[in-house]
Formats: C-alpha cells, structure tokens, sequence
C-alpha cells in the first residue's frame, strides 16, 4: 500500500527548511508511522516550495487559508501517481473535503481522523493546541464534524513557536508545558488528550531528547491517554483504502462529496490546473 502525507510546511529542497524536514521531521513521522502502520505500507511525505515556512502565520486564518490551496494541488494527481491513500498532516485539516472531493481516493485529516477515533475512546476528549488564536477555529471544525458534545474543552500550549519546533529534536520544555495544559483539560472532564499539531503530536509519542525519562514517550498523563494523532491518521486511512481494494463502500458521492462533472473541469482547468506550484517528495519504502 501507498501512501501520501501532504505536509503543510512548505521551502525548497535545497535549503535549511528542507534540510531540516529530511534531518529531524520526517524521520520522526516515519519513526511514529513505523509503530502502528501495516509492513507493506509506504509513505511519500510531500513538500511544497510554495507556502508558510513556519509555524506563526497558522495562527491567523487569512495566512493559513491563503497558503491552503497547494494541498489540493499535491493531492490532485495521487490516483494516478499510484497512491492508494491521501493523508493531510495538519491538524487544522486545510481543504480536507474538497480534496475528498476532488480525488477518487479516501482522504483523512489527522485532526478528523483523531477526534472520532477519541470519541470511540472516551465520552470526551480535550485538545491542547498550539496558540490561542488557533482555539476559535477549532471550535468551528468540531461543530462542522458534529463532535462539539464531545468535547471537554480546548486549551492552548504554553510556549512560542520556536520552542514548538525544537521539540521535534528536545521535546522535555513541550513535555511540560504540555502536561500543565493537559491537567487544566482534565479538570474540566477531558478523558482523552489530544495534541494538535503534526509537530506536537510525534514529539509527544517519541519524547526525542527525553528519552530517559519516557522511554515509551508520553502516551498519558494522570491516566488519562495521550492520543496518538499521526498513528490514528495512518491507521484509518489503511484502513479506508482496504474497504475501497475490496470493492466494499467507503464515501458518498451524492453531494458534499459529489464528483465534478467534465464541463464543470473543463470551465475551471485554468484553476485546478495550476502550474505555479512545484514539489518535492521524501519517500520510504515498505
């Protein structure tokens, strides 16, 4: 099985960005991928040199909504590039149902995929997120999904972006910092925590630099379970891409998630064509 995780960071290869995706984030995905993700599975993680280079601008929606239109544009042509699956690691799921939409092969967001898969878990889960201003939005995609009664609150991590991203190396700051938040969701009902970020989410279930102290990463806190938000993605969207291999139902064309006809592409192909963008890909074999 083939998977593609479009990821939303976006720089050039050649570049301390793209140096730094191959150096520490990726093999930390994949290390997090490897725990739960069937053997024969294989990812391609995606990059985009269009785009935010940095965590600051997702919190603040016009930023975050402006540079989301490269995530159709690398999903568009995953049928025919062979991929069986479309994974979108961010967990604010940017342009999730329209490239549901759009392509003819399951597509999973990894805050979606986490939130029903907590809500199998517990009677409500609580996220920590990584800014405040991220926590309005958020709110409006858990009515979106119908998860709203389930939800014992939303609360943001304590700490700047940068020290966000040195926890892809030295997780023990995000680790504390984390587990005040996660104390505060507890207290308000949380029975499941759930970290919001592709980034937050593998330092969380690895600990990198702390690992002495969690050599099994941090999977709870005060007994409460730690969702595993990047495994949830890769488990579901195997698990989709299996109904889908065996001919079995697995989404709904009737309208939120209706096929385009051919004069609707054809009247929109100098959009959906868009050749501005360019992409580079890390791939893993099975």
């Amino acid at each position: 099985m083939r998977i593609l995780f479009v990821n939303i960071p976006a720089g050039e290869e050649d570049s301390d960005f793209g140096r730094f995706m191959k150096s520490a984030y990726v093999p930390l995905l994949q290390r997090n991928l490897d725990l739960v993700k069937r053997e024969d599975t294989a990812i391609t993680f995606r990059f985009c040199e269009w785009g935010n280079p940095g965590m600051e601008p997702a919190f603040y929606s016009y930023m975050d909504h402006l540079s989301s239109v490269m995530v159709y544009h690398a999903a568009a042509r995953a049928e025919e590039e062979g991929f069986d699956a479309v994974v979108i690691n961010c967990f604010g799921d940017p342009m999730l149902w329209e490239v549901r939409q759009a392509v003819n092969l399951p597509v999973v967001g990894i805050g979606e995929s986490s939130m029903f898969l907590s809500a199998l878990m517990g009677l409500k889960f609580g996220i920590v997120h990584i800014s405040a201003y991220n926590v309005p939005g958020q709110w409006e995609r858990i009515a979106k999904y119908g998860l709203t009664d389930r939800c014992a609150g939303i609360k943001p991590i304590g700490e700047p972006p940068a020290a966000q991203e040195q926890a892809l190396v030295d997780a023990r700051e995000t680790i504390k910092a984390f587990t005040l938040t996660a104390r505060m969701l507890i207290e308000d009902g949380a029975e499941i925590l759930i970290p919001a970020c592709s980034l937050m989410s593998p330092a969380m279930r690895l600990a990198p630099g702390a690992e002495e102290d969690f050599p099994n990463g941090v999977t709870e806190i005060d007994s409460v379970p730690v969702a595993d938000v990047i495994g949830d993605a890769i488990v579901l969207a195997e698990a989709m891409a299996s109904l889908k291999r065996g001919g079995s139902n697995w989404i709904s064309r009737k309208l939120l998630f209706a096929r385009a006809t051919p004069e609707a592409k054809r009247i929109a192909k100098n959009v959906t064509d868009h050749s501005r963008f360019k992409f580079w890909d890390v791939v893993t074999t099975a």
